[in-house]
């Protein structure tokens, strides 16, 4: 029996065949070819990386306007560019063989999901909770992809930019609807398909981020462009003569007395500028209906119904004492109230026609009484670690998402926004900001580890080819 068959196999070959393989099988891989595919095997990651990042810049920029455009058995635009976003995240991640580690607060939002999710095998609305349980899946994975993608401070100030561009389209749109006699509801204004209320709440929340974005920025043509999204957006809110996102701008105003002293002569000069602007603006150009609606603000708190919202609190309420700790179910408020009034309810539909105006009005309120007791204290608790993270950050980055966070809780309290994108974007942003502010302390334990040593929050979260970790985390 021959000492090596694969030898003699090889040898009687004929030459054209063995010397491919003879050589292959000689020529080790040189350091020279191992880096090449090293390099393409990185730039791969970084071209799933960076396409990640760019649908999740579109999504972001497409949520203050999504109602814009509604396909028929689909969904509006933001789910349109959802579906790359996931998939080029789902290669980035295949690709890398990386996860990021979660936070706190991703645990608490998934105990929060898995508990709304239960809450289907005792609702009063079976169907209704299931398309909510979807609707909250998805905004887990939106919140995720933040977190995921948007890493570095740049990313996450990109973010921030394209969400005021993306209310500046519902501001424009809401102005040129004025001007043309269009898009009025009710004796308000409204653009890009939105209820008026929905969407003065959406350009509350832009105000505030476009006039840090302009403390933030250098270059001057971008900070005009954020001065004059301001400016879009005060005055599409009040077209929109929504009373509680209004009041929802107060914790901004709030704000400049303790962000004044920190800035400069000039960027001082530039905040007032745009205020005067807004108020200016509104003041001329807003028709008389608007203000006259706004005005109300004052009688409707001391002597008013709220538009009757404290009937439909008191309701609730009742409803609340039947199940005061799992809930009635998610998605479950409109059709418990419709039964308890012993309203029709629209076949085929478990929501009523009458009863589309009984939504809660009221996010603390809707949790409370469709997800008890227990999911209020997780939704509670969530909101109580991002205020600890945002206290964290430093001072200006503090007074903009501590106002950020009080700008949502105020306007929360008239609508029922617990399901709501720009919700959870400026949750999920809030998390990847603490994050990357933290990240200095966490690189430090990490040296103390030792060598070969994981340790820390972020051991496992992959940078783009070719930056350096404090690059990353600048």
């Amino acid at each position: 029996m021959p000492e090596n068959p694969r030898q003699d196999a090889l040898q009687s070959m004929p030459s054209r065949f063995v010397a491919p393989m003879s050589v292959a099988a000689a020529q080790p891989m040189t350091g020279y070819s191992a880096r090449r595919i090293s390099n393409a095997h990185s730039r791969t990651q970084n071209m799933f990386r960076k396409a990640a990042f760019f649908f999740l810049w579109v999504l972001t920029c497409v949520v203050p306007w999504e109602n814009a455009v509604v396909i028929p058995g689909f969904g509006t635009l933001s789910r349109v560019v959802g579906i790359p976003a996931f998939g080029m995240a789902l290669l980035a991640v295949l690709e890398t063989g990386t996860l990021r580690t979660l936070s706190l607060q991703h645990i608490i939002m998934l105990f929060f999901l898995m508990w709304a999710s239960l809450t289907y095998f005792w609702s009063f609305a079976p169907s209704e909770t299931v398309t909510s349980i979807y609707t909250f899946i998805q905004l887990f994975m939106m919140v995720w992809l933040i977190w995921e993608f948007a890493q570095t401070r740049k990313q996450q100030l990109l973010l921030l930019r394209a969400y005021t561009v993306g209310a500046m389209v519902s501001s424009i749109a809401t102005l040129v609807g004025y001007a043309h006699g269009t898009g009025m509801q009710s004796g308000r204004y409204s653009g890009a398909g939105f209820n008026p209320g929905d969407l003065g709440f959406i350009l509350a929340l832009s105000i505030p981020t476009s006039l840090y974005l302009a403390l933030r920025e250098r270059r001057k043509i971008l900070i005009w462009l954020d001065g004059a999204a301001t400016v879009l957006a005060f005055c599409a809110l009040v077209l929109t003569a929504s009373r509680g996102s209004l009041i929802s701008c107060l914790p901004t105003v709030l704000m400049f007395p303790f962000l004044f002293p920190k800035m400069r002569v000039g960027q001082n000069l530039l905040v007032l500028v745009f205020i005067v602007l807004a108020g200016v603006g509104s003041w001329l150009y807003i028709p008389e209906s608007s203000w006259s609606r706004l005005s109300t603000i004052g009688s409707e708190i001391s002597s008013g119904t709220l538009n009757e919202r404290t009937m439909i609190w008191q309701l609730g309420w009742q409803v609340f004492g039947q199940a005061p700790f799992q809930g009635i179910g998610l998605r479950a408020y409109a059709p418990t109230v419709e039964h308890s009034l012993g309203l029709p309810t629209n076949p085929g539909n478990e929501i009523g026609g009458p009863v589309a105006s009984l939504v809660a009005h009221n996010t603390f309120f809707s949790i409370l009484v469709e997800q008890g007791v227990i999911g209020f204290a997780l939704f509670f608790a969530l909101l109580a670690t991002l205020v600890l993270a945002a206290w964290k950050l430093p001072s200006i980055e503090r007074l903009f998402w501590l106002c950020i966070l009080l700008t949502w809780a105020v306007g929360a309290l008239d609508l029922t926004w617990e399901d709501r994108k720009p919700t959870w974007f400026f949750f999920g942003l809030l998390m990847a900001t603490a994050a990357t502010k933290l990240a200095p302390e966490t690189r430090s334990f990490r040296a103390k580890a030792g060598p070969g040593q994981q340790s820390g929050f972020y051991t496992r979260s992959p940078l783009p080819a070719g930056m350096s970790r404090s690059q990353g985390l600048s």
